[in-house]
């Protein structure tokens, strides 16, 4: 082949990746999927029924102790202790699906206050003293910082500001704070 081949099917092929490239990005990709049909898909993947058994589920039975180990066996909201302890999640799985394995996201509640806070409030019963247990447990524990941590500085900075917030108010913690 001849200099002026080569060019022209250099020419060719870079007008024709252009083209590809050019449908790729701007019209396949930008095709918004619906929320509805995203979440009604997310939640169809977890089980037969439509919902997550957790019972059966290693990752939801080591997150549940994990969550007792540190929180208690008390209701974080009204101090009441019950034989079978909730596990609630703080921002909902109906609105943040892809947290609801995320320890940070997790608190005990007792069966009432959670059927009270319902399914669309995101309410954070948890003290620093809390918070500080959890940061210290992430920090030695690879496993849950790698795959059960949503944002580990949100949460360091969360346990910060609330610690300090309640010695203002003369709550004093249990835990010492994060140095």
């Amino acid at each position: 082949m001849n200099q002026q081949g080569i060019i022209l099917s250099v020419t060719c092929y870079l007008g024709i990746l252009s083209t590809v490239l050019y449908l790729l990005l701007f019209v396949v990709l930008p095709v918004k999927i619906p929320a509805t049909s995203y979440y009604a898909d997310t939640i169809k993947s977890f089980g037969a029924e439509g919902n997550i058994s957790y019972g059966d589920s290693s990752n939801w039975k080591y997150l549940r102790a994990k969550v007792l180990e540190l929180q208690g066996d008390r209701c974080l909201c009204c101090g009441k202790r019950e034989d079978e302890m909730h596990i609630d999640h703080i921002k909902p799985k109906s609105r943040y699906p892809h947290l609801q394995y995320m320890i940070d996201n997790l608190q005990v509640l007792c069966p009432d206050c959670n059927r009270a806070k319902s399914y669309t409030r995101e309410t954070d019963y948890r003290k620093s003293d809390h918070l500080i247990a959890l940061v210290r447990e992430v920090n030695n524990n690879k496993l849950l910082r790698r795959k059960y941590v949503y944002n580990y500085n949100v949460l360091q900075r969360l346990a910060n500001k609330r610690f300090k917030a309640e010695m203002r108010n003369n709550f004093y913690p249990q835990v010492l704070p994060i140095s």
